[in-house]
């Protein structure tokens, strides 16, 4: 059984060898005046061999193909009508080459064949020429009608040219030529050749311009603009178009269409097929309607579909080898096509109407038709009687997207050779100037080692180091990494930001990162990757002990803690302002940090002047501890925070973050309106300027100048919000580091905090569509919604739309509260509801 939406071959050949063909190389009609009616296919190509085709039956025989003659000359179009005044007003063939016009009239001849025969041989088709126009221009493309109201036995011929001249031609008699343009008068001069269409209702011709326009020319016009006879003519009255409208796209086809409208009332339109629109125009140029296409179309056809008003229908033909059925603007059918069409036509064979005949650039001829072939088998029932578990469903899904996920990773295996990056990084700075920060450097030496036999080329090296610090080269070029050779060693430098408002963030981490891209000999992109740790030194000094209470925590351990000068090393080395108990950490930015070592118990005090200054200090005693104990033959670290979260300094740092986003907002809203009225006022003040009597400025001058004043000052206000904006989401990242740290000690749960850490992020990006505060929420109320829900009203919950809040204090809440969940046993492990709440939801009673 086939597609139901795809084209169905009831008859299929190919139109030679490596012959070309367009969009006018097919034509179906009467040719041969048979008195049966029946139509034949006639197929012309660009090598100059025209074909007429008989389909009788189902797939093509021999006997279909009634002539193939070469003719001397390319098929440039094809077209049939009544163009002899010698053929009794039988149906002609017109074939336009690239200089000449000839008009044949096929010829049947009945010979070796008695009556009632039907032997395919005893019939033989000529081509008896009946007249030729030679053109002085190469030809582009014709159309033919009755012209001037015309005779119905005589079709009259319109030939365009390439540099735009129609010429007219009564069947014999050649009657005039015009130009649709003319470089020294008030038309344009003309570019390229478009597409010709005949109206013959209103007597007009249309084509498409090269600066996308339709034009519409009436045949009186043509007959009476003498001026237009030649190229450079500049007398008599010039050609002018009836009306113009520009559609913005190139015209790919122009055909005149009858839609029903309302009250039935059948009315004469003009389709427009476009690159990626259809538009259909009124009589009067005025449009109608417009369709925006999602695909690539190559040819249009019109086909009547009630032949009682004569409704027609649209095909459109696309580069996606498929057609498109319209009814008016409504696509009421499409189908995928074997090949590609280039021109279409509509035609009735064997006693079967409705084929749709297409063809390709190829010369691939076939007749199609809609639908679908019989079925074979029953359709089988579904079996609905079952009630669908949707949870056994989901939870069906899940393993199959695992098994699909291990079956994927299982296939790929590392290379062997691969590139190895090792470090060294030096404990102490290369040179550091008492009182002046911004001189600190420290150079990491990174080596390069490919284990492979062959050497790798292009290889890049990226460098991501933390806020404050920055090295002259984030991104190095390596030309060649010699295989199985000694190391390749890149010196890199770190040093503070020069900027002053970069220098004077608190630093939210040490840890660097250095990522080497390349392709392995066989063409295969891969990455390493290794991070280390700066010196502490790059981020401050250490200063005498000092009182600072402002903010303080606590954090105990199971073990006895090792002196600070041994843990610290690195940075108390050689200064005498460090005892074995207390240590004062002074940052760049003047911001300091004391660490406390208590005497009778193993507890550590860390305090400092400012709360987002507790993080790093913090985080790298419990780092140094852990590394110490490791070397150590001793049981296992243990650091617990005992005392209640800080809750209430981490919302200070989340409110003093949203401040200064609606801060921001607010004076980038002003500068705004003020670039709008110091853009208004420039206006105005040109206009005056440039009229030739100028009226009095009426002290325009003056608000331009204050104008200008006040946007320099909002820009200030606007850069120093910035400002303020990147040291609040400093101190945030800072505080949601600490905050994640103290919880993974509060609560003992290093896997919770995990994927905590992928909602409660400490990565803040402030963008004017999004910021932290309202994507922290959803992801808190997702939780809240999944993992953490107590019961089934919160786990049906609906999510909010993620937009600014008013204020952090929903946000807050949430955070408070599935802090509170974590400590009440809650895990995050499963994105599921826990068993309380689907046990609610089970026990739930069926409405």
């Amino acid at each position: 059984m086939g597609s139901l939406f795809k084209a169905r071959d009831w008859w299929q050949t190919r139109c030679g060898e490596n012959e070309e063909f367009d969009r006018g190389c097919l034509v179906v009609a009467n040719v041969d005046n048979d008195p049966s009616g029946s139509e034949k296919l006639v197929v012309g190509s660009f090598q100059g061999v025209l074909r007429i085709y008989h389909p009788r039956q189902k797939g093509f025989k021999a006997d279909d193909l009634l002539l193939e003659q070469q003719l001397d000359g390319p098929i440039l179009q094809l077209a049939t009508g009544r163009f002899s005044s010698n053929a009794s007003g039988n149906v002609c063939l017109a074939v336009l080459h690239s200089k000449r016009l000839t008009v044949y009239n096929v010829q049947r001849h009945e010979t070796g064949a008695g009556e009632g025969s039907h032997d395919p041989l005893g019939r033989l088709h000529t081509l008896v020429k009946q007249y030729d126009h030679n053109l002085d221009r190469v030809a582009f493309n014709f159309i033919h009608g009755p012209f001037g109201g015309a005779p119905a036995h005589k079709d009259h011929i319109c030939v365009q040219t390439m540099d735009g001249q129609l010429n007219f031609f009564e069947q014999e008699k050649f009657y005039f030529s015009r130009f649709l343009s003319n470089p020294q008068g008030l038309e344009r001069a003309f570019l390229l050749p478009g597409v010709l269409c005949y109206h013959a209702r209103m007597d007009s011709f249309l084509t498409s311009t090269s600066t996308f326009d339709v034009e519409c020319y009436r045949y009186a016009t043509f007959v009476s603009s003498n001026g237009s006879q030649n190229k450079e003519g500049t007398e008599g009255r010039k050609l002018r178009c009836d009306w113009s409208v520009n559609l913005g796209e190139d015209v790919v086809d122009i055909r005149i269409v009858r839609f029903a409208r309302q009250q039935g009332t059948v009315s004469h339109e003009i389709a427009a097929l476009c690159d990626r629109s259809i538009y259909i125009l009124k009589e009067n140029g005025e449009i109608r309607q417009q369709r925006r296409l999602d695909y690539f179309p190559s040819t249009m056809l019109p086909y009547i579909w009630k032949t009682d008003d004569k409704v027609q229908n649209l095909i459109i033909g696309t580069h996606t080898a498929s057609i498109m059925i319209y009814n008016d603007q409504k696509l009421i059918w499409s189908a995928k096509t074997n090949t590609k069409p280039i021109s279409l036509a509509v035609t009735s064979q064997a006693k079967l109407a409705g084929l749709i005949v297409i063809l390709s650039e190829d010369g691939s001829l076939s007749c199609n038709y809609l639908g679908t072939d019989p079925a074979t088998q029953p359709t089988q029932l579904l079996d609905t009687a079952r009630e669908l578990d949707y949870d056994d469903m989901d939870e069906e899904h899940r393993q199959l997207q695992q098994l699909i996920r291990q079956a994927v990773n299982a296939g790929k295996s590392e290379p062997e050779e691969h590139l190895q990056i090792q470090y060294e990084c030096p404990s102490q700075l290369d040179s550091a100037d008492d009182g002046d920060s911004s001189g600190k450097s420290c150079t990491v030496k990174v080596f390069l080692k490919y284990s492979g036999k062959e050497d790798l080329e292009n290889v890049a090296l990226t460098v991501n180091c933390p806020q404050p610090f920055v090295t002259p080269e984030s991104s190095i070029a390596i030309d060649r990494v010699e295989g199985q050779a000694e190391p390749q060693m890149i010196p890199i430098t770190f040093m503070l930001s020069a900027e002053p408002a970069a220098a004077m963030l608190t630093p939210a981490s040490l840890q660097a990162e250095v990522t080497c891209c390349y392709c392995s000999p066989t063409g295969e992109p891969l990455t390493a990757r290794r991070s280390f740790f700066l010196p502490m030194s790059l981020a401050g000094s250490v200063i005498p002990p000092v009182k600072n209470p402002n903010f303080k925590i606590t954090l105990e351990t199971n073990l006895a803690p090792p002196p600070l000068q041994v843990l610290f090393d690195d940075i108390t080395a050689g200064s005498s302002d460090a005892s074995m108990n207390v240590l004062s950490f002074q940052y760049n930015n003047s911001s300091d940090v004391t660490i406390l070592v208590s005497k009778s118990a193993n507890r550590f005090r860390i305090q400092a002047s400012h709360f987002e200054s507790l993080w790093l200090l913090t985080a790298e005693l419990a780092r140094r501890v852990k590394i110490y104990y490791d070397s150590q033959d001793t049981e296992p670290l243990k650091i617990n925070f005992q005392d209640a979260l800080p809750f209430q300094d981490y919302f200070q740092a989340v409110d003093t973050h949203f401040e200064a986003r609606m801060k921001l907002q607010g004076s980038q809203q002003k500068l705004s309106e003020m670039a709008h009225q110091f853009r208004s006022i420039q206006k105005r003040l040109l206009v005056r300027f440039k009229d030739r009597n100028p009226s009095p400025l009426n002290n325009l001058d003056k608000l331009f100048e204050n104008t200008y004043r006040q946007l320099l000052k909002i820009s200030e206000v606007v850069e120093s919000d910035q400002q303020q904006l990147q040291r609040s989401s400093n101190g945030l990242v800072c505080s949601t580091h600490l905050i994640l740290l103290l919880i993974q000690y509060r609560f003992d749960k290093k896997d919770d905090i995990k994927v905590l850490r992928h909602y409660l992020s400490p990565i803040v990006m402030d963008s004017a569509t999004q910021g932290w505060e309202e994507s922290t929420d959803a992801a808190m109320t997702h939780l809240l919604r999944t993992s953490l829900a107590k019961t089934y009203k919160e786990a049906m919950s609906l999510p909010q739309p993620l937009q600014v809040p008013p204020d952090t204090t929903k946000l807050k809440k949430h955070i408070a509260l599935v802090c509170d969940r974590l400590a009440k046993g809650g895990s995050l492990k499963n994105d599921k509801p826990p068993p309380q709440a689907q046990k609610e939801k089970s026990d739930k009673p069926e409405k």
